[in-house]
């Protein structure tokens, strides 16, 4: 069959289709909203209305759309010559990025992916009029590219050829770039993103920002590069249809669902999960705890007053060199089903929120970074402590409000980030040390510290029945090149994307009146005014989500007591190791949360009062070797090395100054 009577064949069935399937939606869009673009029909009716008709829309896309957009005008009751996109959703030609290559070119196609940036909306032209500078005569002239305007070949009334364009009276249409790339899901270690140029016009513009799930359905068409003289594709958009970013790309069958609610009801489900997080590496029962509930989340809400409260939980891993904290994190990156790997040296700020990057004509445009691409997902920060810190302050809003707020280059955009971070640190000093609080050894702000859910210290001693076990451990692996899982990483994988997917779980009042007991009990420890605040209520909804998450592994619809438990269990465990004052052993949370403790701010308060009594008493300055003297005299917990130690500091934040050796002032 020839062009010319395909398109008649697919005008006519059109025709017939629009009257009798989609009659009342056509006259929806026409008469009811006439303010409307567009008009959506289903692949699916059409296929089912003419299976040939279908299957000539995926092989020449441009004349069957063309047909469809005529037989609307044919069949307007209005008679108005209705001028509607024909858009279409639900199409099975479905195609990953990755295999979307040169037999395509074409060929009407869907892919899903990431938004990666979003260029600015700019006109272009669609008919073009044109005045013949000899007779004026108007002449109208369709166009195909933005880049090459085509004029007239000659006037029909004076056979002229010098044409002028009347800008103000041509024809106009909107048109938008973006650039999509690969579901992280898709990707298996190390592979670089396929990325795809999107070509948005009409009513499709401005339907995109950056780090959003979607679906595109379009024509794969390719142009030359005018400076390389390249070819590139690109797809030409029809329809846009954003995905809920649940996983749907793991393709969960009846026979897994059966096998994963199977595997739920085994009592020994929680214990098998743990042990199938990182299982190369031996020990740290306690991190891998909190990875695999880390993994599996808890249960984000938003209140009525649009007051979001986070179900995501964040993990700091600080560890002497070499224990498999970057093997952890590289784990987890491979096993979470929606996951992003960064390295501290190598992340910047731009890099981890969103960059201002300059497109091809000039204009400004967002390009998404790794917290907006790992949205729903784990984004794992290895050597965090190496990151600059003006780099770092990027994590801030991630990490508790959960949005990434940008303006740079006149753009003011707010992204989400709704991300769980698994980061990694080194001490400071090389190790680690029991006798200094975090904040000392970790090269990370309070402001950072306080965001994290739970800290791990985890420490390298030498143990002979440790170290023997370590070793077989070892040895075992690399003898036999394979690790033994309780649960098959696939299964596993699965098992988490269907748990985040179908499980919201709520608290009981058993769960409610363990949380609430831990949080009072801790709390009444510092009813006396000297002691230290042991938790605030940051901890007391980390330890809820911890306790959701604990459901999640079970597939429970409701959060026990017992969850509540093995939650407070592991925040304790937390606490124990960095949130007491080595100094008074007892809890303070200001030693968890980087801060100076209670028992170091008493000493500097003491020190910074005698020093204001000394400077009235030696004419504004207050000699060090009696002000160290005196504080040795009253208070025994003072020693010269603390407060030798206490005048560095404080020297340090400026509080002091030494205008004359031997001398303090205070600023």
């Amino acid at each position: 069959m020839s062009s010319i009577e395909e398109s008649k064949t697919s005008l006519t069935k059109f025709e017939e289709f629009f009257s009798t399937k989609y009659k009342e939606d056509v006259f929806n869009v026409l008469e009811k909203y006439p303010d409307e673009r567009s008009l959506v029909i289903d692949y699916i009716d059409l296929e089912m209305f003419d299976p040939d008709l279908a299957d000539l829309l995926i092989e020449k896309p441009d004349d069957v759309i063309l047909a469809s957009e005529k037989a609307i005008k044919n069949i307007d009751p209005l008679v108005k010559d209705a001028d509607l996109n024909i858009r279409l959703e639900n199409l099975t030609n479905l195609i990953p990025l990755k295999i979307l290559l040169s037999k395509y070119i074409g060929k009407f196609i869907s892919a899903d992916g990431i938004v990666r940036k979003t260029d600015e909306i700019r006109p272009r032209i669609e008919i073009g009029v044109f005045e013949c500078r000899g007779c004026m005569r108007l002449h109208e002239v369709q166009q195909t590219s933005n880049n090459v305007i085509v004029e007239p070949s000659l006037c029909t009334e004076c056979g002229g050829r010098s044409f002028r364009l009347l800008q103000e009276e041509s024809k106009y249409v909107d048109t938008q770039t973006a650039r999509i790339q690969e579901p992280l899901e898709n990707l298996s270690g190390g592979t670089e993103p396929k990325q795809m140029l999107i070509v948005l016009e009409d009513d499709l513009v401005d339907g995109l920002n950056p780090g959003d799930s979607v679906r595109i359905t379009g024509t794969l068409k390719t142009f030359r590069e005018e400076r390389s003289g390249k070819f590139k594709n690109f797809i030409y958009a029809n329809h846009i249809e954003h995905l809920e970013q649940e996983f749907e790309e793991l393709q969960i069958s009846e026979e897994d669902e059966e096998k994963i609610i199977e595997l739920s009801k085994d009592p020994e489900i929680y214990e098998k999960i743990i042990k199938s997080t990182a299982p190369s590496i031996r020990g740290y029962e306690a991190v891998k705890e909190a990875i695999a509930l880390q993994l599996f989340g808890g249960a984000a809400k938003e209140l009525e007053d649009k007051t979001r409260l986070r179900g995501d939980i964040h993990i700091l891993i600080v560890g002497d060199p070499g224990i498999g904290k970057s093997q952890m994190l590289k784990y987890v990156s491979k096993l979470a089903p929606r996951s992003i790997y960064t390295s501290g040296k190598g992340t910047t700020g731009a890099g981890l929120t969103a960059a201002a990057v300059r497109d091809e004509l000039g204009g400004w445009s967002l390009e998404a970074g790794a917290l907006v691409l790992g949205d729903q997902g784990n984004v794992c920060v290895d050597e965090l402590d190496k990151m600059r810190s003006e780099d770092r302050s990027a994590l801030h809003e991630a990490l508790e409000q959960q949005t990434i707020s940008i303006a740079k280059a006149g753009i003011m955009a707010t992204l989400n980030s709704r991300c769980s971070v698994l980061a990694a640190a080194n001490p400071k000093f090389g190790r680690f040390d029991r006798y200094k609080s975090v904040a000392e050894q970790i090269n990370l702000p309070s402001p950072i510290l306080s965001r994290f859910d739970l800290t791990f210290v985890i420490e390298d001693k030498p143990d002979i029945d440790n170290d023997r076990k370590l070793a077989q451990h070892i040895l075992k692996i690399h003898q036999e090149d394979s690790v033994s899982y309780e649960i098959e990483p696939d299964l596993l994988r699965k098992y988490i994307a269907y748990a985040r997917k179908n499980v919201n779980p709520k608290l009981t009042d058993g769960a409610t009146k363990v949380l609430e007991e831990f949080y009072v009990v801790m709390r009444s420890s510092a009813v006396d005014e000297d002691s230290p605040v042991p938790i605030t209520a940051r901890q007391l909804e980390a330890i809820i989500r911890l306790a959701e998450a604990c459901a999640k592994i079970k597939l429970k619809e409701l959060v026990e007591a017992e969850d509540a438990e093995k939650a407070v269990d592991l925040q304790k465990a937390c606490l124990r190791e960095v949130g007491y004052d080595p100094e008074t052993g007892k809890m303070d949370i200001d030693v968890l949360e980087g801060r100076d403790p209670k028992s170091k701010r008493d000493k500097i308060r003491i020190i910074v009062d005698e020093i204001k009594d000394l400077q009235e008493e030696y004419e504004g300055q207050a000699p060090i070797n009696v002000l160290t003297s005196n504080l040795m005299d009253q208070y025994d917990e003072l020693s010269e090395d603390k407060i030798e130690e206490v005048i560095k500091d404080l020297k340090h934040k400026g509080i002091i100054f030494e205008p004359v050796a031997g001398y303090l002032k205070i600023v």
